[in-house]
């Protein structure tokens, strides 16, 4: 199968390019890519073919990974070379770089997604899911000024959402994948070099949520003191091996009006727990062994015994696709799916009650 990086703009197609990085990731916004080649015209106007802005589709071999818009197009010349350079990135970069637009700023009936498909829609960016257990968003009051993504992002922890952009450009909001690779990572195999983070010192053995309210008896006698409620607890899937090592939260009231204590501390635990190992691998191919390309939100095997990971599943955060004169490889981030628990979110609802005609 051939690998061969394409930039399409108005029905061209550019290859051969010398250098290329193509990044995708669910845990960044937008994809985007850096490609340069050897320009043997740059004198020429007919050779310019890109202009910034202009709409592009980033191909390698058929397969679409990028569609958005070149950012920046930068020749460079000097007494030993000519070079061109493309910079680009997806078409949710409009959602991250703009201002969201909502009649009246106040957002009401309506779920995570259709919420997110309006806000999108200005900037021609399509929103889809897989998750069919959505539930209206409580009303909120959108703040002057910020993006469509710093929307998109409260009401996708509210929801317990991922969302990243998907190949065609289009926004996709989702949960962690269950999804598993051909193939995967093995010493021995297609590794080129790996490096293995594994660290303790921001876990804990146990998590313990806590509220925490005025002590009025303590404030009769003259000294303001506070008193709190256990409401929550969770422990580390590996406490056993550990040393004993508790750790307190103190559970926002948003939280607890909407009985999400436990969520808030399941959450503190599982992503301590899943960010405390991380794989960055280098392999052989763009692809895995039936041909796809490596994918985020992917399960990827690994089989790297030096490390101590003999049978490990993990989930990939992210991949990029890289070409030099060395040639082709991609880079991947790879942490156990718990790395990648949505923090809970609940919207500040504010109550105004009137009395005597205050």
């Amino acid at each position: 199968m051939s690998d061969e990086l394409s930039l399409i703009i108005g029905g061209k197609i550019i290859s051969g390019w010398d250098q290329v990085r193509v990044t995708r990731s669910i845990e960044r916004l937008p994809s985007d890519f850096d490609l340069s080649l050897m320009d043997f015209y740059p004198g020429d106007p007919a050779q310019q073919l890109v202009k910034p802005g202009d709409p592009c589709i980033v191909k390698i071999g058929t397969d679409p990974v990028l569609t958005g818009y070149v950012d920046r197009w930068a020749p460079m010349i000097s007494s030993s070379r000519h070079e061109v350079r493309a910079v680009g990135r997806s078409k949710c970069q409009d959602l991250v770089d703009c201002s969201a637009e909502w009649p009246n700023n106040v957002i009401s009936n309506a779920n995570s997604l259709q919420i997110a498909q309006r806000l999108a829609r200005p900037y021609g960016v399509t929103v889809s899911s897989d998750v069919t257990d959505m539930e209206p968003v409580p009303q909120f009051t959108l703040n002057w000024g910020e993006s469509s993504q710093e929307v998109i992002d409260r009401i996708s922890r509210w929801a317990a959402l991922l969302y990243y952009d998907l190949p065609d450009g289009g926004l996709f909001m989702t949960r962690v994948g269950a999804k598993k690779a051909s193939s995967g990572v093995e010493q021995g195999v297609n590794i080129q070099d790996a490096a293995y983070q594994s660290s303790m010192d921001e876990r804990y053995s146990n998590y313990t949520g806590v509220s925490m309210s005025t002590n009025v008896l303590t404030e009769v006698a003259g000294n303001t003191g506070y008193s709190s409620v256990t409401l929550a607890t969770a422990t580390d899937p590996e406490a056993k091996s550990m040393r004993y090592r508790n750790h307190i939260v103190i559970v926002e009231s948003t939280m607890l009006s909407h009985n999400k204590a436990q969520d808030c501390i399941n959450w503190e635990m599982n992503r301590r727990y899943g960010r405390s190992k991380q794989l960055q691998v280098t392999v052989d191919s763009w692809r895995d062994s039936s041909g796809t390309l490596w994918t985020p939100n992917t399960l990827i095997p690994i089989t790297l015994p030096i490390f101590g990971l003999g049978n490990a599943l993990w989930l990939l955060s992210e991949v990029t696709y890289l070409k030099d004169d060395r040639g082709s490889v991609a880079q991947m981030v790879l942490m156990p799916p718990e790395a990648f628990t949505v923090q809970p979110y609940e919207f500040y609802q504010e109550h105004l009650e009137l009395h005597n005609g205050r």
